[in-house]
């Protein structure tokens, strides 16, 4: 269940703005209330709020090597780092350590709509908007269930264009455009990898910014063949690990080498 409250936010820029919070509360047979509301906000939080237009697909096995290196080319910036998902069960909420350290929520706000890029790859569009740190926005009680995911991600960033821009990870980003990325993920013993894209700015510009994104990847190489989004199914991070997580309370995911 997901409830709402309305607290003043500070932003990274100093200014005041009144936000329509969200308080997760999960339970039911299996697992206890991991979080609940958090009853006396802070009148004024500094974090970043961003709100974002996303496509995202999952593909089970290990990501291609031809793969890795038609997305990368001269341009992509690599990261590899280790974050842990909070288990809540709904696909509308996402809550993670980001690095096993800054704890972020991601709350999905609507759905736009189904969108077609051309040559098979289609998906629909995710409205979600984030906030980070999210400390102080909910409370943890120590029973969660949390899964460590292992992830390589390479990134790149477009104007809404399709010009690219110089990638930088700035967790509030300047102006419209669409950060893209390939990363490929462990979870426990399960491997896969993931293809998304994630337009910022205008509401108005971000599809746009979606598109001209894929023709600029494809533009003067084609991606290779065959290319697993075509056939996977769009989805967000908490809807895969709900596919991908045993539903035993009792274990608590993590990759072999931990």
């Amino acid at each position: 269940m997901v409830r709402t409250s309305v607290v003043d936010v500070r932003s990274i820029s100093g200014e005041v703005h009144r936000w329509e919070l969200v308080a997760i509360v999960v339970g039911s047979d299996r697992v206890r209330a991991p979080v609940r509301e958090f009853t006396r906000a802070p009148r004024a939080i500094l974090l970043s709020v961003v709100d974002t237009t996303e496509l995202r697909w999952f593909v089970p096995g290990p990501l291609p090597d031809d793969v890795v290196g038609w997305f990368t080319g001269s341009t992509g910036v690599a990261e590899q780092r280790c974050d842990t998902y909070l288990l809540v069960g709904c696909g509308d909420v996402g809550v993670k350590r980001r690095a096993g350290e800054t704890l972020e929520l991601k709350v999905r706000q609507s759905c736009d709509g189904p969108i077609e890029f051309g040559e098979g790859l289609t998906g629909s569009l995710e409205v979600w908007r984030k906030w980070s740190p999210a400390y102080g926005l909910f409370e943890i009680t120590g029973d969660e269930r949390w899964v460590d995911v292992h992830k390589s991600v390479v990134k790149r960033r477009f104007s809404v264009d399709g010009t690219e821009l110089a990638f930088s990870s700035d967790s509030q980003p300047t102006g419209s455009g669409c950060d893209v990325e390939i990363a490929s993920v462990f979870v426990g013993a399960d491997h896969g990898w993931t293809f998304a894209f994630a337009a910022f700015g205008a509401p108005a510009t971000r599809r746009d910014a979606l598109v001209a994104s894929w023709r600029a990847l494809v533009a003067d190489t084609p991606c290779p063949e065959p290319f697993g989004p075509r056939t996977a199914s769009a989805m967000s991070y908490p809807q895969w690990l709900a596919l991908t997580v045993s539903p035993d309370p009792g274990e608590r995911v993590v990759s072999p080498d931990r």
